[in-house]
């Protein structure tokens, strides 16, 4: 709305009439007779140093125009009526006053002060968020002004007045709001460990009590952190008597692995899962009694078979990894090697399942010749119940699209009753050494002298498939960093986009699926990343995560916990956060946590000399049941990497190359869910 004139008119009149009155106060008289007025003056001035600003009014106003005692008697009213609390007319006099004395510096204080006076009204009101801002604001104001009368002492006040109400908050249970306000108190007193402390009181309170007994060991001299972390972990500890007591035992390895050492976990563990093994070869589960025994390799004793055993088995393993070979290598007549199978394998079980599969990606393949070239009983072994894990390597000669390939692949076989040599389970442990079926290269292993496959194309992109034990993926390798950035949406509150949408929007070449987002019950649209993010300059950080991957603007890949400030110390230009730390600074990260979780899995990591590896592992799918930490870890320190963070995994994982998806999600589209962010390579 305008303002009217006569308004502006009104307010001017107003501000001279006080300034006036502040100029007559003391009248206009002379000095005071009978005295000296250099001494009055000196006395006046003296009253004002120590701070008796009334006294020194009074005798500025005696001493009339002597000096400049009528600017000094408007000084001091100023001060007088800003102690008072009217901020607003004691800067006004003080702006009248222009650059007498340190009135510029008076007015610059006494808007902190006024800002302070706030934020103390805001915290009685109750109102915290708002109180925070402007104490802290304050503090900031008041340590810009280090020297001039007490600002530093002010600046304390004002966070310890914070402080003591973080406490307060704390001690009601509100442990989130006690939280931000320890967050931003930073490092002041115990602030950094108080905050700590509130993080580990809600994993608490929602349930979360392992995560919880985590938090409170990294504060044990914080309050009763130390306490408390113990009874969170006993907490587990009984949950997982209970669920091992209620046959749950699934249940109970996840929660006795979680514990790791805890009293007697790990032996607890290893029942629950030679419980468990009994149990699926009893429902001929063969594929899960082997998924178990994987788990927990001690848990479930193997015996050494008798000579007996191996002279009955050795003919028929034979026979079955002929067939499974040249069934598997996509033959013209691949069918012959199915039915060569069939007498060894249960009919509609999960073996025969995995072949007919096989054969129809094998259908695609025109291979002329197979050449099987015999086969070894490594090892036999009694399980239980009539079974035996027998250990077989076979060697044989295929016809891939790219060329004929060498083949030497070692199985692990699940028999069941090995006098009618029924095959159970088999599952390969060594995969292609060579170029496979998609024309990619392969790695299985640490790149020979630490050197990467050749950029054919010299296109500074090379792709290449890593095949492992359990999974296979694939690696993008970006010879130049810069090429490498993180790319959202546009902006966030709604929903992500597509790894393909992203890579569409940004006119990138290809890219991978990045940091995690808020998901509540795995239905997150990807409208609220996780952590600190920075895409396009701009920084965005809803609740804390897990380790960060982000470039500065050197194009050095960056693993920690970054926040606004630490980013913008270490000149970062693009974040993500998930975690964890897979390597650090060459450090290679090892830890109980590191071999928890079977899942897709997506990592990013970058060698000493600057190229980017980034990393998918398809998983929870016949052809690759999925990776662990530790096992992503290995990947990348194969390929020499000296820093390398796990990005979010599972139906998350996801890469998008040259206009098409190249790996295998487990998401329920079959491509990708909606992404908060992705790390894209520039064309």
């Amino acid at each position: 709305m305008t303002q009217k004139p006569h308004k502006h008119k009104r307010n001017t009149i107003l501000l001279l009439l006080a300034v006036c009155a502040l100029l007559s106060l003391g009248g206009c008289g002379a000095p005071s007779v009978g005295g000296s007025p250099e001494r009055d003056y000196e006395a006046a001035t003296a009253l004002l140093s120590e701070g008796q600003y009334e006294e020194a009014a009074a005798k500025f106003g005696e001493l009339g125009s002597y000096e400049d005692s009528r600017r000094m008697q408007m000084y001091s009213r100023a001060v007088i009526t800003a102690e008072h609390g009217d901020y607003e007319t004691a800067r006004k006099a003080l702006s009248v006053l222009g650059q007498f004395r340190d009135a510029p510096e008076m007015m610059q204080y006494y808007e902190v002060r006024e800002t302070e006076a706030s934020g103390h009204e805001a915290l009685t009101a109750g109102d915290n968020k708002t109180a925070l801002s402007l104490l802290l604001g304050a503090a900031e104001q008041y340590h810009m002004m280090p020297a001039f009368r007490d600002t530093l002492q002010r600046a304390d006040d004002c966070l310890n007045t914070l402080y003591t109400r973080s406490r307060e908050l704390l001690d009601a249970g509100q442990y989130a709001e006690a939280r931000d306000l320890f967050a931003a108190l930073g490092s002041l007193n115990d602030s950094a460990g108080m905050r700590v402390y509130c993080e580990a009181c809600l994993l608490d309170a929602s349930g979360s009590s392992l995560e919880a007994a985590a938090k409170f060991a990294e504060i044990p001299n914080i309050l009763d952190a130390a306490s408390r972390a113990e009874n969170s972990r006993n907490a587990v500890y009984q949950q997982a008597l209970a669920s091992s007591g209620a046959g749950d035992q699934e249940t109970a390895i996840a929660l006795f692995r979680s514990l790791g050492a805890y009293r007697d976990s790990e032996e607890q563990l290893k029942g629950a899962v030679r419980l468990l093994v009994q149990d699926r070869l009893q429902q001929r589960d063969y594929e899960g009694a082997l998924f178990w025994m994987d788990q927990a390799p001690d848990a479930v004793s193997l015996e050494p078979a008798d000579n007996g055993a191996r002279q009955l088995a050795a003919p028929f393993l034979d026979e079955f990894v002929r067939a499974y070979l040249h069934f598997s290598s996509g033959a013209m007549d691949s069918w012959s090697g199915y039915y060569g199978v069939l007498p060894y394998v249960e009919r509609g079980g999960a073996l025969d399942r995995r072949f007919i599969q096989v054969t129809m990606i094998g259908s695609y393949s025109h291979n002329s010749y197979f050449q099987y070239y015999g086969s070894e009983l490594l090892d036999l072994f009694l399980l239980d119940n009539g079974c035996y894990v027998a250990y077989v390597r076979a060697m044989a000669s295929v016809n891939q699209p790219v060329g004929p390939v060498e083949v030497t692949r070692t199985f692990r076989i699940l028999l069941q009753d090995s006098g009618n040599g029924l095959v159970a389970q088999s599952i390969e442990d060594c995969l292609y050494g060579e170029p496979n079926p998609t024309g990619r290269p392969v790695v299985t292993g640490p790149l020979p002298g630490g050197l990467l496959p050749a950029d054919e194309d010299g296109d500074g992109i090379i792709v290449v498939d890593v095949m492992k034990k359990g999974f296979n993926g694939t690696m993008i390798i970006v010879l130049d960093p810069a090429r490498v950035f993180v790319g959202g949406p546009g902006a966030y509150g709604g929903s992500g986009m597509l790894l393909e949408e992203l890579v569409k929007r940004y006119d990138a070449l290809g890219g991978i699926n990045g940091g995690g987002f808020i998901d509540e019950d795995g239905g997150g649209s990807g409208g609220l990343p996780e952590g600190l993010t920075i895409v396009d300059g701009k920084a965005y950080h809803w609740r804390d995560s897990g380790a960060s991957a982000a470039f500065d603007e050197n194009n050095v890949l960056h693993v920690r916990y970054y926040d606004e400030e630490t980013a913008a110390a270490d000149h970062i230009r693009d974040c993500v956060s998930f975690g964890p730390a897979l390597i650090v600074d060459g450090a290679a990260e090892y830890g109980d946590y590191m071999e928890s979780g079977i899942n897709p899995r997506t990592a990013i990591g970058q060698r000493a000399d600057g190229a980017v590896l980034m990393l998918v592992i398809d998983g929870r799918q016949i052809h690759s049941v999925g990776a662990n930490f530790g096992d992503i870890r290995d990947v990348m320190l194969d390929f020499g990497a000296i820093n390398a963070c796990s990005l979010d995994g599972g139906s998350s994982t996801v890469m998008y190359y040259d206009g098409e998806y190249i790996n295998s999600p487990s998401s329920a589209s079959g491509t990708s869910r909606y992404l908060p962010n992705a790390f894209l390579i520039r064309k």
